[in-house]
């Protein structure tokens, strides 16, 4: 009797099985086996287009320290990248003249009062940013000893194609992009009336009087296009068009398990959002991001 029951549950387990890999091989037959998606939700938020400009640091205004008379240069206290002020003896100059005082000295010390070496005085505050002369040099009366930079006279010039001309102007709001990934929000503080002849660009100016940054770095400036508030944003990689782009759409889920292509209208778009417009398709609606290439309308799927 045991036996007999023991055959019996092991026929019905081995027919559950046929039944159930012939069941799971038609479902595959019939393509009702759901695929594996990845979904997000329409959002409303603000979405704004940006132009992006290339950008350069330059120091507006700049001096020259230079000789005054012929000599060699007997003191010299500075180096490249030391601060100075206006005003303060940027180096000493010695003369053949005084150096042949020094004997006549010992004879007439009145004459002592004319072997002093000159000083050289600084007409910029700033930085050093060139230094052509090191102490015991001989120099010529004119010659530039040195460039000071004022930092607060540093400013971003923006090369702007002409034809973005109406868009930009005296305080537009601005984004400068720098290398490590930081930004400082400010406004265009001025313009030149200049057009690069190659390129046909308008040089645009922002001062930076405030900001500690090397001259010559070259930054990316972001200055907004249009913008929308409120509006259906999905994420770019959500929607889909044809080889043409002249047909967009996305494929939206329904109850979790179910992939219905909705074509949409697209309005502003940025790297990762874009605006998004369907009378079907609401905020909160999930659409699928991942796993709806060449997907069929009316897909069974599985959220992830």
């Amino acid at each position: 009797m045991k036996k007999w029951r023991s055959s019996t549950m092991g026929c019905l387990i081995i027919m559950g099985c046929i039944w159930s890999c012939k069941n799971n091989a038609t479902q595959m037959e019939n393509g009702n086996v759901p695929i594996p998606v990845q979904a997000v939700t329409v959002q409303q938020q603000d979405i704004a287009a940006y132009h992006t400009f290339n950008g350069v640091t330059v120091y507006q205004k700049k001096e020259n320290i230079r000789a005054h008379v012929t000599g060699y240069i007997s003191w010299l206290p500075y180096e490249l990248g030391s601060s100075i002020r206006a005003g303060q003896t940027f180096a000493h100059l010695r003369t053949k003249e005084q150096d042949a005082l020094r004997e006549a000295v010992l004879i007439d010390s009145t004459l002592e009062k004319f072997s002093q070496p000159l000083g050289i005085q600084s007409n910029g505050t700033g930085i050093i940013t060139a230094l052509n002369v090191q102490k015991n040099d001989y120099v010529a009366e004119g010659d530039l000893l040195a460039t000071i930079a004022e930092p607060s006279s540093l400013v971003v010039q923006v090369n702007v194609p002409f034809v973005y001309e109406n868009n930009l102007g005296v305080g537009t709001p601005c984004e400068i992009i720098l290398g490590n990934d930081r930004t400082i929000v400010t406004q265009i503080s001025g313009s030149l009336p200049i057009i690069d002849p190659i390129p046909q660009s308008h040089i645009f100016l922002i001062a930076l009087p405030k900001e500690q940054l090397p001259e010559s770095l070259n930054v990316q400036v972001r200055i907004m296009d249009r913008g929308h508030k409120g509006v259906k944003v999905l994420p770019v990689q959500a929607v889909q068009s044809n080889e043409l782009m002249t047909d967009f759409w996305v494929m939206k889920v329904v109850q979790d398990t179910l992939a219905v292509k909705q074509r949409i209208t697209l309005g502003l778009q940025t790297d990762a959002w874009t605006e998004v417009a369907s009378d079907s398709l609401q905020v909160n609606d999930k659409v699928v991001t991942e796993g709806a290439y060449q997907m069929q309308d009316s897909t069974l799927i599985s959220v992830q």
